[in-house]
């Protein structure tokens, strides 16, 4: 998996949402191999302090907070006489959430990406003669719904409609179409990523209804009980049949990483939005992997307890997609090799790792 080169211009960073699993993975990667880069990173409460990071509290469903955000170091990157800024925009409440409050679900969703947006926008006309801001939108494939995207669906995103059916889709939706027209008025250099669904993850449960796809790992490797929600019955053919469209943190993460190399007149005229690939597993791999990585004992410890609101959500999720274009652009996808193995064989690493220190 190659190390993206990025513009040598490039030298501070801005990741909201950065208190999240992703988020955080995504900082430590930008770390870890950009060394001369400085990051700006936010969340709701601010994350931990490393080197080369200002950590930043702030609640950007408030106008002005988002705006604030510009008073914090130079996240213009001016070098040279060349300001350059970069923009990670992860912050969000999962599908799950989403679902059960509404009101706060577009207050995060929607209200602080557009707060962010503008404070993008009013911070880049400050600079007319310089390249436009980019901003990268992590986006979802919960955008598309409908008889075309079901979990036995290939989704072809030229030929398939976005038509989300829940509260986190829409909003997503919502984003990536404000997140077009501002580039299409020329007031910033933005795309969207639709990450597929992210196993395995660290840390607690997530309010996302995909969660228990990591949960059938997570819990089990640490000798916590984990819920199968898609059905009371271990022998149900559901978990042989239904398709899951998934992707490894370090996959996902080198490729939002990459979104900021593309250079933009590669892009479509019509759109912005790019799904990341992934691979298409199904429950029973997910256990197979369990039983591999953590043995029968492990195996004991998942429950079967279908819960109709989860089940109907990944009724939603086609179980494969078309990733031409992205390819096309030069996003990589080693999970093809790896497979899901490799994302278990991964967590159980870091499992170990975190028992040694």
């Amino acid at each position: 998996m190659s190390v993206p080169v990025l513009p040598k211009t490039l030298k501070t960073i801005l990741v909201t949402g950065a208190g999240g699993f992703v988020g955080d993975r995504l900082v430590t990667y930008l770390l870890d191999h950009y060394p001369d880069v400085k990051l700006i990173v936010c969340d709701i409460r601010a994350p931990a302090e490393r080197p080369r990071v200002t950590s930043i509290g702030a609640d950007l469903a408030d106008p002005e907070q988002a705006k604030a955000l510009f008073a914090h170091g130079r996240i213009d990157g001016v070098e040279r006489g060349l300001r350059v800024v970069r923009r990670f925009a992860l912050h969000g409440i999962m599908s799950g959430g989403s679902e059960a409050n509404f009101d706060f679900g577009y207050k995060v969703n929607i209200d602080s990406h557009r707060h962010l947006l503008e404070a993008t926008r009013q911070h880049g006309a400050k600079y007319p003669n310089d390249p436009k801001i980019l901003y990268v939108l992590t986006s979802s494939l919960a955008v598309y719904g409908g008889p075309l995207a079901l979990p036995e669906s290939h989704v072809n995103p030229d030929a398939t409609p976005v038509t989300p059916e829940s509260s986190y889709g829409i909003a997503k939706a919502i984003m990536e179409m404000f997140v077009f027209d501002y580039t299409r008025k020329g007031f910033i250099d933005g795309r969207s990523v639709r990450l597929p669904t992210v196993s395995v993850r660290a840390g607690a449960p997530s309010s996302a209804a995909s969660s228990f796809i990591s949960g059938l790992i997570r819990e089990p490797l640490q000798g916590e009980e984990s819920v199968c929600p898609i059905t009371n019955d271990p022998k149900d053919p559901i978990i042989d049949t239904m398709r899951i469209w998934v992707g490894s943190p370090k996959a996902v993460v080198r490729n939002i990483v990459y979104t900021i190399t593309v250079p933009a007149e590669k892009y479509p005229k019509h759109h912005r939005s790019i799904n990341i690939p992934g691979i298409t597993i199904t429950t029973r791999e997910i256990l197979n992997a369990l039983e591999k990585y953590g043995g029968p004992e492990a195996m004991k410890l998942v429950k079967y307890t279908f819960e109709p609101q989860t089940y109907a959500i990944c009724r939603t999720w086609a179980g494969s997609y078309d990733n031409t274009l992205a390819f096309s652009l030069g996003y990589e996808n080693p999970d093809e090799k790896n497979g899901f193995d490799g994302a278990v064989a991964d967590f159980k690493e870091e499992l170990l790792a975190a028992k040694k220190a």
